[in-house]
């Protein structure tokens, strides 16, 4: 692909990515457009960046991000630095401000994946190079962006599009795919117990971006009636992470949301599954869902690739022009 005809990200770039909601509509739009330009040609920008390189804070356990990232940082012709915490001075009493300050002196960005989504806000606070948020318990928006990306490339556009989140309201997961509906224009019920029902906060700043992409957020604690017009059926894993002993007082409580075929039967015919994996088979999602015809799991796994690429070239390109 020639540097001429070339998607470009010209809306507003944030300093950093750690929310879904730091990208407006124009923007996201765009991002999603270079991604999927990246999908079909992966080294056609491998010469921008050559020689940079970017850091992965690690602190949980990651497949997907950690090898997505790493890849999409080789594909833009930069390497991967692995941190440990606990091999870090991070880990040894060193502020999050300190280390962020000293980090952005050999990198071009850092990816954070952690436990409190403050973490990442002090790392941008202090950081003078772009930071991603590669998972935080409030917000995970590297998924959500493959997940829009997945739905496009299935349905053609966004816009109207329905969908539906069951179990836990609450979630990185639902927070993230709740304002990537929102920027879309897109229809999400979220079908959940009353104990895990969104924040009020997150659905309100969803419905004010609402308000002008024309999509609209339901609540509901009754899995059939959410899924009867929904073209997207999304299922999570019950059980985080940092919350292994609450499982059997979950496993309880959403039990009635898992995503099986009597459940998908009453959506459309056209509707797919959707799961940010990894997934507990036969808990959250049965393995006739996660393997069968109607699964866009695989896709949406896939897409972590070409949407980390489009937002580590964007943001670090961006960050450059602004610091000439």
């Amino acid at each position: 692909m020639s540097e001429d005809s070339r998607p470009e990200v010209t809306g507003k770039v944030p300093d950093d990515l750690l929310r879904v909601g730091d990208l407006d509509p124009e923007t996201l739009t765009e991002l999603l457009d270079l991604a999927a330009a990246m999908k079909q040609e992966p080294l056609g920008w491998e010469r921008d960046l050559r020689g940079g390189a970017i850091g992965c804070l690690f602190e949980k356990p990651s497949t997907r991000t950690r090898v997505s990232l790493a890849t999409a940082a080789q594909r833009l012709g930069m390497s991967a630095i692995v941190l440990n915490r606990d091999e870090m001075q991070l880990g040894h009493g060193e502020t999050v401000a300190d280390t962020a300050c000293v980090l952005s002196s050999f990198l071009d960005a850092v990816t954070v994946r952690t436990f409190d989504h403050a973490t990442v806000e002090q790392m941008a606070d202090a950081a003078t190079i772009p930071v991603v948020n590669a998972l935080s318990n409030t917000h995970h928006p590297c998924q959500s962006l493959a997940d829009l990306l997945a739905l496009r490339e299935r349905f053609g556009a966004l816009a109207g599009l329905t969908a539906t989140f069951l179990g836990d309201g609450t979630s990185n997961t639902c927070n993230s795919f709740l304002a990537a509906a929102a920027a879309s224009g897109m229809h999400l019920t979220i079908a959940s117990p009353p104990e895990y029902a969104t924040d009020a906060h997150v659905l309100a700043e969803a419905r004010e971006v609402m308000a002008q992409t024309g999509g609209s957020v339901t609540l509901t604690t009754e899995p059939i009636d959410a899924v009867r017009t929904a073209q997207a059926v999304y299922a999570e894993v019950w059980v985080p992470m940092d919350k292994p002993h609450e499982r059997e007082e979950r496993a309880a409580r959403l039990a009635a949301y898992r995503v099986d075929d009597a459940l998908l039967a009453r959506a459309p015919r056209e509707a797919v599954a959707l799961h940010c994996l990894p997934a507990v088979r036969g808990e959250e999602i049965t393995s006739a869902v996660l393997d069968g015809p109607r699964s866009l799991v695989w896709n949406q796994a896939a897409n972590r690739l070409p949407t980390a690429q489009a937002v580590l070239h964007t943001l670090i390109t961006t960050n450059r022009q602004r610091t000439v």
